[in-house]
C-alpha cells in the first residue's frame, strides 16, 4: 500500500468493513492488518466481510472529567458488529455513543452505527462512525421526558441531565 492513509483506507471508514484473518476468523476493524493479533499470522490473509449496522455493547464507560471543551458525560463503548451474512465471528468495535440518554445504556444493550461526518480538512472529509440506541426501540421516555426540548435525546445537552442521569450508579463519576 502506498499514498496517503486517507486514500488508502477511504472505503473501510465510509463503510462497515472488516477484515476476517483466513487462519483463525478473528475479524479486523476497521483497519486491515498484516499480521492477525490472535493466531499470530504473519502475513495474514484477510478477506474483505460486511459488518452489519446493528450491534450489541460489550462493556462502557462514560467519561465525566475531560478538558473544559469536551462536552461531558461522555459514553464510549466496545460493540460487537456482526457479519452481514450471520456467518463468522462479529467484529468488535471503539466508538462513542451518541444521541443516546445514559439510563439506556447497559451491557447487552442493541445499539446502531451511525456514519458522521467529523469535519473538513480542506476538501477531505474526515468521517467516523459513532453508535446510539436504535430510534424505533427507544422508550416512550425519549419521546415524553427529553427536557432539552429538541427531541433529540441527545445526552449531555445540560447540566440537569448530567446530575442523576445514571441511576444505577456505572457512570464512573467518581472516577474509580
Amino acid at each position: 500500500m502506498s499514498g496517503p492513509r486517507y486514500q488508502r483506507t477511504k472505503r473501510q471508514d465510509q463503510r462497515l468493513v472488516g477484515f476476517e484473518c483466513q487462519d483463525c476468523g478473528w475479524v479486523s476493524f476497521p483497519e486491515e492488518k498484516r499480521t492477525c493479533k490472535r493466531c499470530g499470522s504473519a502475513p495474514a490473509d484477510f478477506e474483505e466481510v460486511g459488518l452489519a449496522e446493528r450491534g450489541e455493547i460489550k462493556t462502557f464507560v462514560v467519561q465525566q472529567y475531560l478538558p473544559d471543551d469536551i462536552e461531558t458525560p461522555q459514553p464510549v463503548a466496545i460493540v460487537d458488529l456482526p457479519q452481514v451474512d450471520g456467518n463468522g465471528e462479529a467484529a468488535r468495535a471503539y466508538g462513542l455513543l451518541t444521541e443516546t440518554h445514559l439510563a439506556e445504556i447497559d451491557v447487552g444493550t442493541e445499539v446502531e452505527a451511525r456514519f458522521r461526518e467529523l469535519f473538513a480538512d480542506g476538501s477531505r472529509p474526515i468521517n467516523s462512525f459513532k453508535f446510539g440506541v436504535p430510534r424505533a426501540t427507544k422508550g416512550d421516555s425519549d419521546r415524553t421526558d427529553d427536557n432539552s426540548g429538541d427531541g433529540t435525546g441527545d445526552s449531555g445537552t445540560g447540566d440537569g441531565e448530567r446530575a442523576g442521569a445514571d441511576p444505577g450508579g456505572r457512570d464512573g463519576g467518581d472516577g474509580r
